[in-house]
């Protein structure tokens, strides 16, 4: 048997169903915890914690990403709720936030980094310094004085 054979050998897995993953989608935005969904959808348990832990064909990462958009909805419908309240201090900081991370090009507060009259900012050039002699800083003696050194005698 070929290894080609042997890595396709046994049933198909019904990860390669579209209508189930979007059947998994759609109960995991709507809340349902990963048992409730495997039950229904007829998937054993232990072969879903399998799955998640070996990230078989991504599974793993797409119920990640599917978490990540319940959790993005749910933000997203608290923020309008909140912007239609009553309290026009929540109503406020909810706008500022909201033009600032949605809508960057116009409303974010730009942090740049120029110089003097928004000049680019110096780019300082650094040189190295190579001893004149051949012995390295590990291999002199105390009384060899340091000549690779750019300050002044710190000793006073």
């Amino acid at each position: 048997m070929s290894l080609a054979h042997q890595m396709n050998a046994g049933r198909p897995s019904v990860l390669d169903d579209e209508q189930v993953v979007l059947k998994i989608k759609k109960m995991y935005l709507e809340g349902a915890n990963e048992k409730t969904i495997s039950e229904a959808l007829d998937i054993p348990y232990d072969t879903w914690v399998y799955w998640k832990w070996k990230n078989y064909k991504g599974f793993s990462d797409t119920l990640l990403s599917y978490k990540h958009e319940r959790i993005l909805n749910k933000a997203e419908a608290n923020l309008e709720q909140l912007l239609e309240g009553e309290d026009e201090r929540i109503r406020a900081d909810l706008s500022k936030f909201a033009l600032e991370t949605l809508n960057k090009r116009h409303y974010s507060k730009r942090q740049e980094q120029t110089g003097k009259d928004g000049e680019a900012l110096p780019t300082p050039i650094l040189m190295n310094y190579v001893s004149s002699n051949d012995i390295t800083k590990e291999n002199k003696s105390d009384d060899q004085k340091d000549t690779d050194s750019t300050g002044g005698d710190i000793s006073e």
